[in-house]
């Protein structure tokens, strides 16, 4: 990957290789986990401890959606 910035006379190129697959999938997943620790925080700060209460158990609701799913494959 090649990058180049140019400004009047000067101009400026860095090149260096793109990152491995699994690299950027742990970095995607671990900014996911933080966004959704953040929006928990956030929930549970508005809605005191019904918000985790909450939380959880649609946590809980997505992943017996889930086993549900892969029963009926």
């Amino acid at each position: 990957m090649r990058f180049t910035w140019k400004h009047g006379a000067r101009s400026f190129e860095l090149e260096r290789q793109p990152m491995p697959p699994d690299r950027f999938a742990a970095l995607c997943k671990l900014a996911g986990a933080v966004i959704g620790g953040l929006v928990l925080l956030a929930l549970v700060h508005m809605l005191d401890v019904w918000g985790l209460v909450w939380a959880v158990a649609a946590l809980v609701l997505v992943g017996l959606g889930r086993m549900v799913g892969d029963l009926m494959k």
